[in-house]
C-alpha cells in the first residue's frame, strides 16, 4: 500500500488557488445577489461586451501594465545586455519592488517582514542546525503569518497579499529544504535570495520555482522562434479566461437552472479564474527571461480522469513542491494516508486561517485518497486500465484503455470528478463583502448544506466499497 501515492508521479515542474492572488479584478455576479444576477443574465452579447468586457478589459490593463512592462524591463537589461551577477540581483529585486508596491502600496511592509523572518529563520538554523535549516523557516515564515492574520494585520488588506506572500514562502522554504539536501552547497548571499525573492515575473502571482532555476538568468537567454508568439498567445489566453470568468458564465448558465447548474456555474467561473491567473503568471515569467512549463493544464481538469489528475494539473509547480519539500518527507515516517492529510493541511495553512480553503483541500485529501484506493482495487479485480493515472502502454491488464468496460468505467469517474468540482467549487462565489477577508464557517457549511453534502455523502460510499472489496 506504501507505493500507491500519486505524488509519487514525476511532473517537470500542484493544490492552490491562485485566483486569491489578485482580489482586485471584479468577479462574477454574486450568487447571492439575485436581483443583480438576473439583470446580468438578461444582457445580450452586445450589452455584455459593453458593460463588462470594456470595463474588465480596462481595468485588466490598470493592474498589470507594470507587472508586464518591469517584467520585460528585466529580461532586456539582464539577459540581453549581460551586466554582472550582483548586478542582475539588484534589478531583479529594484523591478519586483516596483511591482509590488504598485499593485499593493503599504500592504507591501507585511511582504518585506514575512521576507525578513524567513531569511532571519535561515541564517539562524544555517548556524545552529545545518540538517533542519528547511523546517524551522518553514515553523518562522507560518508563525508570522498566523501572528498576522490573527493579531496583527487589517483583514482586507491582510486576505488581499495572500497569495504573494504565499509565493515568498515557498520560496523561502524550498531553499532551505534544498541546503539540507545539499541540492544547494551553499547558502545564497542576500542579494541573491532578495532577487530571487521579489523577481518581478513571480513575486505577485507566481508561479514558483527553484533557486536553482532562478540563477539561469545570470545566463544568457536561451532564444527560441516560439519565445515571443508563445508569450502573446499565453496573454490572449489568460485574458480570454478572465471575460469567461467574469461576463459570459452567468450568459451561459441562466439563474432559470436548477441548483446543481447554478453550483456549476460557480464553479466554472472560479476555475477559469484560476486558467486567467495561471496562465498571466507564465506569460509574466517568460516576460522577465525565466525557464517556465506549463502552470494550469484546463484540459485535465475540464474534462478529467479523476480527482487526483485535477489535482495535479490544477497548479504543477505547486504539486511538485509540495510532493517534494512535504509529502515525501512526511510519508516516510508517517504512512501514505496521514502524509496526505499532512499535505493537504500544510498547503491549507500556507493559504491562510480560512475555514473555507481548509475545508475544500481537506476534503480533497479525503476524496483523491479514497478515489485512488478504489480505483486501485478496481483495476486488480477487473484486470483493466481504471486506475486514477493513465496506464503506461506496456501495462499488464488484460482490458487495456480502448476497451469498451474500462472506457465506460473511466468516464463514470469522470462524470463523478465533475460533479465534485462543482459541490466544491461553489464555496469561491464572489458574494458579498465576505470575500475580501476570506468567507467564513457558516457561509461554507450553508453552501454544501445547500447541495445536501451531496459530495461528501458519495465519497463516503465510495470509502465504504474500497473498505469491501
Amino acid at each position: 500500500m506504501a507505493d500507491f501515492a500519486y505524488y509519487d508521479y514525476d511532473q517537470e515542474s500542484d493544490s492552490a488557488e491562485y485566483v486569491d492572488y489578485y482580489d482586485e479584478f471584479p468577479g462574477e455576479e454574486p450568487w447571492e445577489e439575485e436581483e443583480e444576477e438576473e439583470v446580468t443574465s438578461q444582457f445580450t452579447l452586445s450589452e455584455l461586451y459593453e458593460y463588462c468586457v470594456v470595463p474588465t478589459l480596462s481595468d485588466s490593463y490598470h493592474h498589470l501594465y507594470n507587472l508586464l512592462v518591469w517584467s520585460l524591463i528585466f529580461m532586456l537589461t539582464t539577459r540581453i545586455v549581460r551586466p554582472p551577477a550582483w548586478l542582475v540581483h539588484l534589478i531583479s529585486t529594484a523591478c519586483g519592488c516596483v511591482v509590488v508596491w504598485d499593485l499593493f502600496g503599504l500592504r507591501t511592509g507585511y511582504m518585506a517582514c514575512l521576507t525578513g523572518v524567513g531569511i532571519l529563520a535561515l541564517v539562524v538554523s544555517h548556524y545552529a542546525s545545518q540538517s533542519r535549516r528547511g523546517p524551522w523557516t518553514c515553523v518562522a515564515c507560518v508563525a508570522f503569518l498566523i501572528f498576522g492574520e490573527l493579531w496583527w494585520a487589517d483583514p482586507v488588506d491582510w486576505h488581499s497579499i495572500r497569495g504573494s506572500q504565499m509565493i515568498i514562502l515557498m520560496k523561502l522554504v524550498s531553499v532551505g529544504y534544498d541546503l539540507d539536501s545539499a541540492t544547494l552547497l551553499s547558502p545564497p548571499n542576500p542579494l541573491e535570495i532578495a532577487g530571487y525573492i521579489m523577481n518581478p515575473g513571480t513575486v505577485i502571482f507566481g508561479p514558483w520555482f527553484s533557486f536553482s532555476s532562478y540563477l539561469k538568468v545570470v545566463g544568457p537567454l536561451s532564444w527560441s522562434l516560439w519565445l515571443i508568439p508563445g508569450i502573446v498567445l499565453r496573454l490572449a489566453l489568460s485574458i480570454m479566461f478572465l471575460l469567461v470568468s467574469t461576463c459570459y458564465t452567468s450568459w451561459l448558465v441562466p439563474d432559470s437552472a436548477n441548483r446543481w447548474g447554478l453550483a456549476y456555474r460557480e464553479a466554472l467561473s472560479f476555475r477559469f479564474s484560476h486558467y486567467f491567473v495561471s496562465y498571466l503568471s507564465e506569460t509574466s515569467a517568460l516576460l522577465a527571461g525565466l525557464d517556465m512549463s506549463k502552470v494550469a493544464r484546463p484540459y485535465f481538469i475540464e474534462l478529467p480522469r479523476s480527482l487526483v489528475e485535477v489535482v495535479i494539473y490544477w497548479n504543477v509547480p505547486m504539486h511538485h513542491w509540495l510532493k517534494t519539500y512535504v509529502f515525501k518527507t512526511a510519508r516516510n515516517h508517517l504512512g501514505i494516508f496521514w502524509a496526505l492529510l499532512l499535505t493537504y493541511s500544510m498547503s491549507a495553512l500556507f493559504h491562510g486561517l480560512n475555514f473555507q480553503l481548509a475545508a475544500v483541500l481537506l476534503s480533497l485529501g479525503f476524496y483523491t485518497f479514497v478515489e485512488y484506493s478504489l480505483r486501485a482495487k478496481l483495476a486488480s479485480v477487473f484486470d483493466a486500465c481504471i486506475l486514477a493515472r493513465p496506464c503506461s502502454d506496456t501495462c499488464s491488464h488484460k482490458q487495456k484503455a480502448c476497451s469498451w468496460f474500462s472506457l465506460s468505467t473511466n468516464l463514470v469517474f469522470g462524470m463523478l470528478t465533475v460533479f465534485h468540482l462543482a459541490y466544491l467549487g461553489i464555496m469561491f462565489d464572489s458574494s458579498s463583502q465576505q470575500q475580501e477577508t476570506g468567507y467564513s464557517m457558516i457561509h461554507t457549511l450553508n453552501k454544501w448544506s445547500s447541495l445536501n453534502y451531496a459530495s461528501h455523502w458519495v465519497t463516503f460510499v465510495c470509502y465504504v466499497m474500497y473498505s469491501v472489496i
